[in-house]
């Protein structure tokens, strides 16, 4: 079985507005907490594997989602202005995950097998998406032939998440017909 290689980088958040007139952006961070992103101590922003690092001065919860944050070289709100929409990327050495943790982006494009039937067991489809939702996260998996079939990321449906390798599922009768 082919393994996924992971990008060194792993989107984080993103920059919707500046934040005062010192430079400070107010951000929506993509972390399981947004006091994730400020202890991360830094970001990047830009496109492929070239990104422009930013330290992390300080940052502040904002009405419990949003974050404030103070990037060492940005001093001006037109600084900051020019990073509005802009993707916040961490480094997968910033991060210390734990015994079974994942990032989600490493399940996308992995094939998803049956897990009543082994390890490898019967080919379901691919994971093309993973969607936040209130309850859970959604899984969008696209089937062989083409269909797309919306699976919630709750352990009755989703067995395991290999990292790099597969994505083992436990379907109801007719979900993937």
């Amino acid at each position: 079985m082919a393994t996924k290689t992971p990008s060194r980088f792993i989107e984080c958040g993103k920059i919707i507005n500046t934040h005062g007139c010192h430079g400070d952006v107010k951000a929506e961070p993509w972390t399981d907490t947004p006091r994730d992103l400020i202890d991360l101590g830094r970001v990047f922003i830009g496109e492929g594997e070239d990104k422009k690092e930013y330290r992390i001065n300080r940052g502040a919860v904002l009405q419990g989602r949003f974050l404030m944050l103070s990037l060492e070289g940005v001093t001006d709100m037109n600084a900051a202005d020019s990073l509005r929409n802009a993707v916040l990327w961490a480094a997968r050495e910033d991060f210390d995950l734990e015994e079974g943790q994942y990032f989600l982006a490493d399940a996308i494009g992995l094939p998803v097998y049956d897990a009543r039937e082994g390890r490898e067991g019967n080919l379901l489809g691919t994971v093309t998406d993973i969607s936040p939702n209130a309850a859970s996260d959604i899984y969008t998996v696209k089937t062989p032939d083409g269909a797309e079939v919306l699976v919630p990321a709750i352990p009755v449906f989703v067995a395991d998440v290999i990292p790099g390798e597969c994505v083992r599922m436990t379907p109801i009768d007719g979900m993937f017909e």
